[in-house]
C-alpha cells in the first residue's frame, strides 16, 4: 500500500512525537495531490518549543513527495500570490514562520495571514487593489500550505491547522540521517506513486463524506485527510479517526493568550469576592512566579491591557468611587464558555471519627447488660 510507503519514508529520516502524527503527515501530503477534490485544504504546522526538532527536516522530506512543491524560508505577500497564481497550483513549504508571526511581527505579517487563512477554503479569494488604475481583482490562493517554525502562530491559523508538536530526539530515537543527494531519487519516485494512487481514486473524494468524528471547523479541517484515509482501506481510516482525535485534544493545541488570561484569573480569583479592582486583580496575576503575567511585553500586565485583554469576551469595568473594578459575574459566562470546569480537589482520606455523645451512652448500656447477663448465667 503506498500510503505505509510514504509513512515508512518519512519515519526513517524524521522522529515524530507519535504514530498519530507522522500518520496525519502521510495523509496530509497525500492530500496535496488532490486538494482541488474537497471544499477546504488544511494547513499542516510543525511547532515545536526549542530548535532541532525535526521540522525543517519533515519538510525537507515533504518537498519530494507532495505535489509540486515550492520550499521558502520567508516569501513576502506579492511573491506569494504571484507562486500561487501559478500551474500547477504549487504545494508551499514554509520555514521559520516564527520569523514572521513572532513577538515582533514583520511588515506585511497580516496580509501574509490573510492569504494564507484565505487560501484553505476553496472559492475564498483574496482581494486587492491593482496599480496603475487601482482597479479591485481577486486572486486565488486556495492551495496547500506547510509551516514550520517555533512558538506562537496567530490563533487564526491554528484553527485552520492540522498542528504537530515536534520535539527533540531522545536518546533511543535516531533518525537515519537524511541527504538529498542519494534520497531524493527514491523521494521523487515515491512521490510520483503517491500521485498516481490519488489520481485512481479522486473521482471517488471530490463531494465525499468520511466517517468524521469531530465537529465544526476541526471536522473541516480534517475532513480531506479521513476520506483520502477511508479509501486506503479500514486500517488508515482507523488511523486516521484516531489521529484526529488525538491531534485535535488539548495536549496538542495551543492555548490563546486571552483564554490562558481567563484561566489564570479564575485560578486567582478570591471565591469569596464578587469584584476585584482592576489594579489588585493585576497584582494577584503578577504575583503568581508559574504565570507570565509578571514579564508580559517586557514591562508586565497593566490594567489597560488587562483591559484589552478581556473587552472581545464582552467583559469591561465598572467605574466605582474610587476605582475601576471587575464583577466575578460578569467573568463567569466566559469562564463557562471557554474553560473547561475546574478539578474539584481531592478530599484527605478521613480518619477514624470519634463517637457522638449518644453512641457511648449506648455502648456503656450494653456492656453494662453483657455483665449482667454474665452475673445472671453464674448464679445459675
Amino acid at each position: 500500500m503506498i500510503l505505509d510507503d510514504v509513512d515508512a519514508y518519512l519515519g526513517r529520516f524524521v522522529a515524530f512525537p507519535s504514530p498519530e502524527a507522522r500518520h496525519a503527515v502521510t495523509l496530509w501530503a497525500a492530500h496535496t495531490h488532490c486538494f482541488d477534490c474537497f471544499d477546504s485544504t488544511p494547513r499542516l504546522v510543525l511547532t515545536s518549543p526549542e530548535k532541532q526538532s525535526g521540522k525543517t527536516r519533515c519538510l525537507e522530506v515533504l518537498d519530494l513527495i507532495a505535489a509540486n512543491t515550492i520550499s521558502a524560508g520567508s516569501i513576502s505577500r506579492a511573491a506569494l500570490v504571484r507562486s500561487l497564481a501559478e500551474q500547477p497550483t504549487p504545494t508551499v513549504l514554509l520555514d521559520e514562520y516564527d520569523t514572521v508571526f513572532g513577538d515582533r511581527p514583520t511588515d506585511g505579517s497580516e496580509d501574509l495571514r490573510g492569504i494564507i487563512n484565505n487560501g484553505h477554503r476553496a472559492g475564498m479569494d483574496y482581494w486587492r487593489c491593482v496599480p496603475p488604475k487601482w482597479d479591485v481583482e481577486p486572486f486565488s490562493v486556495y492551495a496547500p500550505v506547510a509551516l514550520a517554525g517555533i512558538g506562537h502562530l496567530p490563533d487564526t491559523v491554528v484553527d485552520r491547522s492540522v498542528l504537530v508538536t515536534m520535539r527533540r530526539q531522545a536518546p533511543g530515537e535516531r533518525a537515519e540521517q537524511f541527504r538529498r543527494r542519494p534520497h531524493e531519487p527514491p523521494g521523487r519516485e515515491l512521490g510520483e506513486r503517491l500521485a498516481a494512487w490519488v489520481g485512481e481514486i479522486s473521482h471517488k473524494l471530490d463531494g465525499y463524506e468520511p466517517d468524521n468524528p469531530l465537529e465544526d471547523r476541526a471536522a473541516d479541517v480534517w475532513e480531506p485527510l479521513l476520506a483520502i484515509a477511508e479509501h486506503a482501506g479500514p486500517d488508515w481510516a482507523a488511523r486516521a479517526r484516531t489521529a484526529a482525535l488525538s491531534l485535535t485534544g488539548r495536549q496538542d493545541a495551543p492555548e490563546s493568550l486571552r483564554v490562558e488570561l481567563l484561566r489564570d484569573i479564575r485560578t486567582v480569583w478570591p471565591s469569596e469576592e464578587p469584584t476585584l479592582a482592576a489594579a489588585e486583580l493585576v497584582r494577584l496575576l503578577r504575583d503568581v512566579e508559574e504565570m507570565r503575567w509578571a514579564e508580559h511585553k517586557g514591562n508586565g500586565l497593566t490594567a489597560r491591557s488587562l483591559s484589552q485583554f478581556l473587552r472581545p469576551f464582552g467583559i469591561t469595568s465598572h467605574k466605582k468611587a474610587t476605582a475601576n473594578v471587575y464583577a466575578r459575574s460578569d467573568l463567569s459566562d466566559a469562564w463557562d464558555r471557554y474553560l473547561e470546569a475546574p478539578t474539584p480537589p481531592v478530599e484527605p482520606p478521613q480518619g477514624p471519627q470519634d463517637p457522638t455523645v449518644e453512641e457511648l451512652d449506648e455502648m456503656d448500656l450494653l456492656r453494662e447488660e453483657r455483665k449482667q447477663d454474665t452475673a445472671d448465667a453464674l448464679l445459675f
